[in-house]
């Protein structure tokens, strides 16, 4: 059975157009059409990565393959989300199909769990400014990296709510 696996970069704090949203269900409808099993790999934090899939599993339904890396432990993870974000991420949580801690191998966890997104990924979705700014683990980190390693990237423009 031909699988792809989709993974997910991207900032928490992007500007959500409809015109992005609508972009990314095209990517994901035409996926949908021509591969037998799409997986999705998302570190489900704020911003990007749940809009990714949300959209995702609006399009793939019955047939959604959701693998959540973290970069902690769950109860770690959560730290770092408000109430509100910790109440969504559960419910993700009951209808992924895994859920994995990624081991700390490039001295940041999130760096960490970025790299295993890239590695893991036949496609990288990367929801993106397209500004480096250096910052291990961040978006630009990810994407360097797997451009590096010959990953298909493909990038999202998206503006950020933060500047």
């Amino acid at each position: 059975m031909k699988q792809t696996t989709i993974g997910i970069t991207g900032h928490r704090d992007i500007v959500q157009t409809f015109q992005l949203k609508q972009d990314i269900k095209q990517l994901f409808m035409n996926l949908y059409k021509k591969e037998e099993e799409v997986r999705l790999l998302s570190p489900l934090a704020d911003g990007a990565d749940r809009l990714v899939a949300d959209i995702y599993l609006e399009v793939f339904k019955d047939k959604a393959h959701l693998i959540v890396p973290m970069p902690f432990d769950q109860e770690r993870y959560m730290e770092d989300f408000d109430k509100k974000s910790k109440e969504e991420f559960l419910e993700y949580l009951k209808i992924a199909k895994s859920v994995i801690e990624v081991e700390n191998t490039q001295g940041c966890n999130y760096k960490s769990v970025g790299v295993y997104v890239a590695d893991k990924s036949d496609i990288l979705l990367a929801l993106w400014d397209g500004t480096f700014n250096a910052k291990s683990g961040g978006t630009g980190d990810i994407v360097a990296y797997a451009r590096e390693e010959g990953k298909e990237v493909v990038h999202f423009q998206c503006e950020r709510a933060s500047k």
